[in-house]
C-alpha cells in the first residue's frame, strides 16, 4: 500500500495493514443502511490478537473474540473464527455458522458475497447459496446489480446470477446513481443497470457519479480532470491533476499537486494547501498537511487539527485514528509498504471514544477467548 492516495470517495473495498505482526481490517467507509440507525453503529476494534465491537461512545458491545472482523451492515457482521468467515448479529451471536473461506463484507440488499475454494457466490440470511460459488471475485449488491470478476474482466450480474453483458476489461465496483464507470479497450465510460453504454468510453480514467455528476480524466495532451453531467456534457472543464467525488455539494481537487476544494460551479471553495484530501462524510472531510492527518469543515476550518499518522473518513458519527509508522522492507524494486501503529476512534468534535492504544492491549477483566 502507497501512501500516496488519490483524493476519491473510498469504495466499499477494504485497506488491510500488517499491525504487531498480524493483521488489522480496517474499511476505507462505511455504507449505512436504512434499518440501521447511526446510534446503533457498532465499530470494529482489535485487542491483542482478537477484534470484536464497541458502539458510538467507546463502550465494547460485543467482547473481543474473532480472529477477524468486517464491518456491520444489515444487521450483520461477517467474522472469522478458526480460519473460516460466519455471520453475527449485534448481540455478538453467531447467526450464519463459520464455513467460508473468505468474507470482505457483510450483507447488501439481502445477500452477501463469499467465497469456497477459490471460487465466490452469495448467501442469503440463512446461510444458504443462492447464487452458487462460480466467480473469481464477488463485490456485494448496489441497486440490484453486483460487479464480479470472470477471469480478469469484470462482469455485471443481477440477482439470478446471470451475466447481463458481455464482461468488460474493467469497471467501478458499484453502480452509483444507476450507472457504472467500465472500461472498454483502454478508455472509459459509463453504462447503465443493463450494462448498455449510456455515455461512449471515450476518457482516460472515470469516477463513480455522485451528486449529478463525475470525475473524468479526458484523453487528451494534457490528462487533466473535470466533471460531467449524465448526459455526457462538461458541467466544470477539465484543470485539475486529479478530482474526487462530490458529497455536501464540495469536492476535493488536486492543483499543482496539492489538494482543495470547488463547489459544483467549479468555484474554489478552501485553498489548495493538503498533500491528500477526501470526500466529506458527516460533515467533516479528512486531509493530510505537513504529513499528518486532520478534520476540515465546509469553511475550511480545523475540527481536529492533523496529528494523526493514518486516519480513515467519519461514517455515523466516528472516524478511525492512528498513530503509528510505514515501513518499507524488501529490495528497492520490490519493496512491501506496510504500516505499524495503534488505532482508536473519534468523534466529530475531535474527542477520543476509543483511545489509539497498541494493538497487544487489553481491558482490565475481559476474560480470554479460549
Amino acid at each position: 500500500m502507497s501512501k500516496s492516495v488519490r483524493a476519491l470517495r473510498p469504495s466499499r473495498l477494504a485497506t488491510i495493514f500488517v499491525v504487531s505482526g498480524s493483521y488489522l481490517f480496517l474499511c476505507a467507509s462505511f455504507i449505512l443502511h436504512a434499518d440501521e440507525k447511526a446510534s446503533e453503529a457498532l465499530f470494529i476494534v482489535n485487542i491483542g490478537k482478537k477484534c470484536g465491537y464497541i458502539d458510538q461512545i467507546g463502550a465494547v458491545a460485543i467482547q473481543p473474540k474473532y480472529d477477524d472482523c468486517r464491518d456491520f451492515l444489515e444487521s450483520l457482521a461477517s467474522v472469522e473464527r478458526y480460519s473460516k468467515w460466519g455471520f453475527s448479529d449485534k448481540e455478538g451471536r453467531i447467526i450464519i455458522e463459520p464455513k467460508f473461506d473468505e468474507s470482505r463484507w457483510s450483507f447488501s440488499e439481502g445477500l452477501a458475497a463469499v467465497s469456497l475454494g477459490k471460487f465466490w457466490g452469495y448467501i442469503d440470511k440463512k446461510g444458504d447459496f443462492i447464487i452458487p460459488p462460480k466467480f473469481d471475485y464477488a463485490q456485494g449488491f448496489s441497486e440490484g446489480r453486483a460487479v464480479v470478476l470472470v477471469g480478469e474482466k469484470h462482469g455485471i450480474i443481477d440477482k439470478t446470477g446471470i451475466l447481463l453483458v458481455p464482461p468488460f476489461d474493467a469497471s467501478g465496483w458499484e453502480f452509483s446513481e444507476g450507472l457504472l464507470p467500465t472500461e472498454q479497450e483502454g478508455k472509459w465510460g459509463f453504462v447503465d443497470l443493463e450494462g448498455n453504454f449510456v455515455i461512449p468510453p471515450r476518457y482516460h480514467r472515470a469516477n463513480d457519479f455522485s451528486e449529478g455528476l463525475a470525475a473524468v480524466e479526458f484523453d487528451d495532451d494534457k490528462n487533466q480532470w473535470g466533471y460531467i453531467d449524465r448526459t455526457g456534457t462538461v458541467a466544470i472543464r477539465a484543470r485539475y491533476g486529479n478530482a474526487g467525488e462530490f458529497a455536501d455539494g464540495l469536492a476535493a481537487v488536486s492543483m499543482d499537486f496539492r489538494y482543495g476544494y470547488i463547489n459544483k460551479t467549479g468555484e474554489l471553495i478552501i485553498e489548495p494547501n493538503y498533500e491528500t484530501a477526501y470526500a466529506f462524510s458527516d460533515g467533516l472531510a479528512l486531509v493530510e498537511k505537513n504529513h499528518k492527518y486532520g478534520f476540515l469543515d465546509r469553511s475550511g476550518n480545523f475540527v481536529v487539527k492533523p496529528k494523526y499518522d493514518l486516519a480513515f473518513s467519519f461514517s455515523r458519527g466516528l472516524a478511525s485514528v492512528s498513530y503509528g509508522k510505514f515501513r518499507t522492507s524488501g529490495a528497492p524494486h520490490k519493496s512491501n509498504v506496510t504500516y505499524e501503529g495503534a488505532w482508536g476512534y473519534i468523534d466529530t468534535r475531535g474527542i477520543e471514544v476509543w483511545e489509539p492504544a497498541s494493538s497487544s492491549a487489553s481491558i482490565a477483566g475481559m476474560p480470554e477467548d479460549k
